[in-house]
């Protein structure tokens, strides 16, 4: 199996059509795509992939996603990673000992050749629902895309699982993928009390509170592992503080990381999830060295 990179998180929200426009203005753009039932389940699936997020509003609540959506409210409850083949993610995911939840084809969908995906039970990977899919366009299809002036999201870049154990986690991960992680394990945390490992290509970063006083460590008590951030890449950082705070949005954090691992230029800001549908959104700018 090959791992090509993460394409996109799945959001459970209460209203679609709110959350859509919350983050038409956020992204400044974007398609929102409906999937016309493909999937055949009792949901209101809106993918934007330019960006790689994916609107989900459960239609059934004694379906699967509105039990989820009714205990835990809205939150990011799956992540997407493309793979080469689906059959070869089936067979390495069953050998390595984890278990396939579900497996869908969307293929119908006149837009690809071929969509396939398979969800791994979550009971052993840390607080995260993974998915693996294999997706092609079909021919002279292209990914839908809306710009606007001034900020570009340039895309999504990585997904932050809150984890009990940075170690266990990471030797689970490395298996589930294949052995393709490579994690940065010398990432500075801005003077907080946390374990941060990060693959950037992969897009996928591991947080573990060092001391349960510190907020993210009450969340991890309160909430226990689960993906509590989701990062994008923005064209500029200037241009992004100015996009979030004009748009009624509040930054709760920011901070300037400077040179690291592969980064010449790192700096993130956090938009306060009190208006983003349960999601805590950061933005950043990086440049590689």
């Amino acid at each position: 199996m090959k791992v090509l990179g993460i394409n996109r998180v799945e959001l459970l929200v209460n209203h679609p059509d709110a959350a859509q426009k919350t983050f038409e203005t956020l992204f400044n753009g974007g398609v929102f795509a409906a999937d016309d039932a493909v999937h055949g389940r009792p949901q209101d699936c809106r993918v934007n992939y330019q960006h790689g997020l994916e609107l989900v509003h459960p239609m059934d609540q004694q379906f699967l996603p509105g039990k989820l959506l009714a205990q835990k409210g809205e939150h990011i409850f799956c992540v997407v990673w493309d793979v080469d083949s689906i059959d070869a993610a089936r067979d390495h995911v069953l050998s390595e000992g984890f278990t396939i939840r579900y497996e869908g084809d969307y293929s119908a969908n006149p837009e690809v050749e071929i969509h396939k995906q398979l969800v791994v039970e979550p009971d052993k990977t840390h607080g995260m629902m993974v998915i693996f899919q294999e997706r092609r366009l079909a021919a002279g299809k292209a990914i839908p895309v809306a710009t606007r002036p001034g900020l570009q999201v340039l895309g999504l870049q990585r997904a932050e699982l809150l984890v009990s154990d940075p170690d266990a986690t990471q030797a689970t991960y490395e298996k589930l993928f294949a052995g393709q992680l490579q994690f940065e394990t010398e990432v500075e945390a801005a003077d907080r009390p946390l374990d941060c490992r990060i693959d950037w290509a992969m897009g996928l970063e591991l947080v573990h509170p060092k001391s349960g006083e510190d907020k993210i460590g009450k969340l991890l008590a309160d909430k226990g592992e689960h993906v509590f951030t989701v990062v994008w890449d923005v064209d500029d950082f200037e241009k992004a503080r100015q996009h979030v705070v004009s748009n009624g949005f509040e930054i709760q954090w920011e901070h300037d990381f400077g040179p690291h691992g592969p980064l010449a230029v790192h700096k993130q800001m956090v938009v306060r999830p009190s208006n983003t549908h349960g999601l805590q959104v950061i933005f950043q700018e990086r440049r590689m060295a």
